[in-house]
């Protein structure tokens, strides 16, 4: 996991794109949330599955380079 937030004297990649996906993630969810007229709960969840889902793939992708 060290490689995941530090390579060669700087922030890993993979851990620059996790905060990246973050960022976009909550910027689209701010979006979704203020064009749209969905109950909380409903919304939090499909967020937070969502969320879940690129975070997965960010570590797939990480592993799946360097194994």
């Amino acid at each position: 996991m060290n490689g995941f937030f530090w390579t060669s004297g700087h922030l890993g990649w993979s851990f620059f794109s996790l905060v990246v996906f973050t960022g976009l993630w909550l910027l689209l969810s701010d979006l979704v949330w203020r064009l749209r007229s969905v109950r909380i709960v409903r919304f939090a969840v499909a967020m937070s599955v969502g969320w879940i889902i690129g975070v997965g793939l960010i570590l797939l992708g990480f592993y799946g380079s360097n194994g």
